[in-house]
């Protein structure tokens, strides 16, 4: 493999890798938080990719068209999941109702995959790019898409403010601390229902995002909810339910090997998340009868540090 060949693939990996961890990012979120696992996640990533073909639409494929879709998408999306989050989940955090929470998150991906088809039909829909990002950078004798760069750098922008939110925060600080005890934040006068409300709408936006930033990539049909829904359950189970850290390393990983493996075989390429997620599980496996431990950036503790504690 030459020099070219490997730097094109490293980064068209890496642009695979921050579009799977936006998604998984936002279920990691709702789930180290509120304890819900949202299957929505890929009906939510598929309605920002099509919204994202209607803003570009309307807008044309310029500088302001994408720039309107990059914020405004993920906002009204966000907005929409607070609203679902205050109607319909508000009321299972109490009852610890699980089973209700999965019928409520499944309900909800149902009902915007047939939203979907009644607004935009069934056919495919293509949006194109402004003119800035269109073409490629050649670097070391390796094309370089100018989409792709933009997207590796606006992801590692997007995980960065992710980083820094969690941890640098005086939100962060609230968030991880309603992880640990609900009721006592509650009781030291923080509205823990409006930060539940916030929690979700920044893990659909996440989702959402990734539908923006995945729509010009290809075509956008009525699949991208199964094609983005279960990679990012395959990067969370690998990185780890509510780690951000495992989630961003598992992204990285799945991202870059699929991306190499399509220079082998398609099929290949198709199997690799399967593949990177057996090995994980079962070095963890290992791991955790010789004691070892990998800390991360956790926001949810295990049901065994919650029984100690309690």
């Amino acid at each position: 493999m030459s020099l070219a060949t490997f730097i094109a693939q490293l980064f068209a990996g890496l642009g695979l890798a921050f579009v799977l961890f936006f998604t998984a990012a936002g279920l990691n979120l709702v789930w180290g938080v509120l304890g819900v696992m949202n299957f929505a996640a890929g009906s939510v990533y598929m309605l920002g990719a099509y919204l994202t073909t209607s803003a570009i639409a309307r807008l044309g494929a310029s500088a302001l068209g994408w720039t309107v879709a990059l914020f405004a998408v993920p906002l009204a999306v966000a907005a929409l999941g607070a609203l679902a989050e205050v109607t319909l989940l508000r009321r299972t955090y109490r009852e610890e109702d699980e089973n209700r929470q999965f019928m409520i998150t499944l309900a909800l991906s149902y009902l915007i995959a047939g939203a979907i088809v009644l607004v935009f039909g069934t056919h495919f829909r293509t949006v194109s790019l402004p003119g800035a990002l269109e073409g490629s950078w050649s670097v070391l004798g390796a094309t370089l898409p100018r989409y792709t760069v933009v997207t590796i750098v606006l992801g590692l922008l997007v995980t960065a403010a992710i980083w820094f939110g969690l941890q640098r925060t005086r939100a962060g600080l609230l968030t991880r601390a309603a992880v640990d005890d609900r009721e006592m934040l509650s009781v030291l006068g923080v509205d823990v229902d409006r930060l539940y409300s916030a929690v979700f709408a920044v893990g659909v936006g996440l989702g959402a995002l990734g539908g923006v930033l995945i729509a010009p990539q290809g075509a956008v049909s009525s699949n991208l909810e199964t094609t983005a829904l279960v990679p990012a359950f395959i990067v969370v189970v690998t990185g780890g339910l509510g780690n951000m850290t495992g989630a961003l390393a598992a992204a990285l990983a799945i991202g870059i090997l699929q991306s190499f493996a399509t220079l082998r075989d398609a099929t290949l390429a198709q199997l690799t998340p399967y593949a990177v997620m057996t090995v994980v599980l079962l070095a963890r496996a290992a791991s955790a009868r010789l004691g070892w431990s990998v800390a991360g950036v956790r926001l949810r503790r295990s049901a065994t540090a919650r029984s100690s504690a309690g």
